[in-house]
C-alpha cells in the first residue's frame, strides 16, 4: 500500500528559507543496470504504430489489455554511480523533476549487510512485541483491509502467504538505515516527512499512483522494476479515478484502453533496481512498482517545494555527518486526516484571532498562508472562488463573517459534510498549484532545449520571482502568489 501524504489544513506557520552550496558533478551514465532475472525485455518498436490512429477503436491500439508499459517503447532512466552532492541533486534532478537511479549507493550500510537474514530481525525484543501494518494481498487493491502482527509473526508467515509489510521504519532498526547522502543538507532534512519500510517475499504489484511528496527509495534486498510516467507532460492523460488516494483502478496486468484511453498517448520510463540501489521518484510522477525475490526497501519522503529548492542553492548545507542514519533525525509522520480534519486546524487558526469576526478577505489571507500552498505561483480567480465556497459553507448563520459560533455545536454528520467541502476546495487549489508548477517546468525545459536559456535553475528562479508560469506571460496576469493581505 503506497500511503498518500495528503494533509488539508490551515496554518499561520511558514517554512524558513533554506540553503545549499554547489559542488562538482558526479559521473553518470544512461544505462538501466538490468540483469538477467527473468524480467521481460522491451523489444524495439516503431512508434507511433502504423495502421492505427487515436480516432480508431482504443482496443485496436498496441498494448490494449497488456501489462502497463508493454508493447510500447520505454525510455531509460538516468543512472549515477552513488549519490551526488545535495546541490547537484537539487540542480539536476529535484528542481527539473527528473527521476534518477543511484547504483550501489547504500552497499556500505548496516542494512545492506544484515537485512538479508530473517534471523537478524528476530533477535530484537521489539520484534516480538510491536505490531506492524500488514497488507493481505500482494497485488495491491486499496479496498482490501490490512491486518497487523508482530515482526516475528510476519517472518513466520510471509514466505508462504499472500502478505507483505508496509510500515514506518521501526525505531529499533533506524540506526541501520543511512540517510541518503543527497539529502544531507539542513534545509532538506528540515523538510523530511516520513520513512516507510516495505518487506515481502516478492511478487508484489502496486497500483498506478502518484505521491504528494518527493521520495528516495533504497532497496536492501531483492529486485524491483518500476514504470514511470511524467506528471508534467501527461498529467491530463493519466486518469487517477481515485483522487482521494491518488491512484488508478486500472488493472496493471491488463490495461484497458477503452476505459483509460489517455494511456495510449503517454511515454513510459522503465528502471530495474538491484539490492544496494536507490531511486529518486519525483513529486507526483505516476509510477507502478513490481518486486522480485525476498524484498526489503525503505522510502525517505520529504516535502516538495520548488521555491525552497531554488533558494537553497544560494545558501549553505551545514555540517551533517556523511554516516548519518535515520536515527539521527526527528522524522515525524504526518497527521492522519481522518483523525485531524480541516475543521480542527481551522479552529486553531481562528483561535489566533480570538473575539474577532473574520471576513471573507481575512479568511482568504489565512488560506494563502497554508504551508501546502507556498508553491502556488499566482493566486487566480479560481482560487478565490474555492475560498468563497469554503467560507460560505463554514458561515452557518449567514452573517458574512466567521466566528467561533460558526464552529460550535456540530453533529458528526454536519462536521463530516463540512470537512468534505473544505477538503474538496483545498484540493482544487492544490491542483491549480500543481498545474502551475508543472507548466513552469514545461516552459523552462522548452526554452533550455531551444537554446534560449543557459541555466534551467536561473530561469525557474526568474519566473518564480515574477509570479509567472510561462515565458510569454505578462507581469499583470494576476495577483502574485503569497502576497501579504
Amino acid at each position: 500500500m503506497a500511503r498518500r501524504v495528503k494533509r488539508v489544513f490551515f496554518t499561520l506557520a511558514f517554512f524558513l528559507a533554506v540553503s545549499l552550496t554547489s559542488s562538482d558533478d558526479i559521473k553518470e551514465t544512461e544505462a538501466t543496470g538490468k540483469e538477467d532475472d527473468g524480467r521481460v525485455e522491451q523489444e524495439a518498436l516503431t512508434w507511433p504504430p502504423k495502421g492505427v490512429t487515436l480516432e480508431d477503436d482504443p482496443s485496436l491500439w498496441p498494448g490494449h489489455l497488456k501489462p502497463i508499459g508493454a508493447n510500447v517503447p520505454n525510455k531509460e532512466v538516468k543512472v549515477l554511480h552513488g549519490f551526488p552532492p545535495p546541490e547537484v541533486f537539487l540542480r539536476d534532478y529535484a528542481i527539473p523533476s527528473v527521476p534518477v537511479l543511484f547504483k550501489a549507493a547504500v552497499t556500505d550500510s548496516v542494512a545492506f549487510k544484515t537485512w538479508n537474514s530473517d534471523e537478524y530481525f528476530r533477535q530484537f525484543p521489539e520484534a516480538g512485541t510491536q505490531k506492524h501494518l500488514i497488507e493481505t494481498r500482494k497485488k495491491e487493491i486499496r479496498t482490501q483491509p490490512p491486518t497487523d502482527m508482530t515482526l516475528r509473526q510476519f517472518l513466520d508467515r510471509y514466505s508462504q502467504e499472500d502478505i507483505y509489510m508496509v510500515e514506518g521504519v521501526p525505531k529499533f532498526l533506524r540506526k541501520d538505515v543511512p540517510m541518503p547522502k543527497s539529502l544531507l543538507c539542513e534545509p532538506l532534512t528540515r523538510m523530511l516527512v516520513d520513512t516507510v519500510m516495505w518487506f515481502s517475499s516478492g511478487g508484489t504489484k502496486s497500483v498506478l499512483h502518484n505521491d504528494d511528496v518527493d521520495n528516495i527509495n533504497c532497496l536492501y534486498d531483492g529486485k524491483k522494476e518500476l514504470v514511470f510516467i511524467s506528471y508534467q507532460r501527461y498529467r491530463h492523460k493519466v486518469t487517477l479515478d481515485h483522487p482521494e488516494g491518488s491512484y488508478s483502478s486500472m488493472d496493471v496486468d491488463a490495461v484497458d484502453f477503452t476505459k483509460f484511453p489517455g494511456m495510449r498517448e503517454v511515454e513510459y520510463h522503465r528502471v530495474n533496481m538491484s539490492a544496494g540501489d536507490c531511486l529518486y521518484i519525483p513529486y507526483r510522477w505516476f509510477h507502478q512498482v513490481n518486486s522480485y525475490g525476498r524484498n526489503i526497501a525503505v522510502n525517505v519522503w520529504w516535502e516538495h517545494n520548488l521555491r525552497q529548492y531554488v533558494d537553497a542553492l544560494s545558501e549553505g548545507c551545514g555540517d551533517l555527518a556523511e554516516d548519518s542514519t535515520l536515527n539521527d533525525f526527528q522524522i515525524e509522520p504526518p497527521s492522519d486526516p481522518s483523525e485531524q480534519g480541516p475543521l480542527m486546524e481551522l479552529h486553531s487558526a481562528l483561535d489566533a484571532i480570538k473575539d474577532k469576526a473574520v471576513t471573507l478577505e481575512e479568511f482568504e489571507a489565512i488560506v494563502k498562508k497554508d504551508k501546502l500552498l507556498k508553491e502556488l505561483i499566482t493566486w487566480t480567480p479560481e482560487c478565490s472562488y474555492a475560498v468563497k465556497e469554503m467560507f460560505e459553507a463554514i458561515d452557518r448563520n449567514k452573517d458574512s463573517v466567521l466566528s467561533q459560533e460558526d464552529l460550535e455545536g456540530f453533529t458528526d454528520e454536519i462536521e463530516e459534510e463540512l470537512d468534505e467541502v473544505l477538503m474538496e476546495n483545498m484540493d482544487d487549489i492544490m491542483n491549480i498549484k500543481n498545474d502551475q508548477v508543472a507548466q513552469l517546468r514545461e516552459s523552462v525545459a522548452a526554452e533550455v532545449a531551444k537554446g534560449q536559456a543557459e541555466s534551467y535553475v536561473e530561469l525557474v528562479k526568474k519566473l518564480l520571482d515574477e509570479g509567472r508560469t510561462t515565458i510569454g506571460d505578462s507581469d499583470d496576469t494576476g495577483e502574485h502568489g503569497h502576497q501579504e493581505l
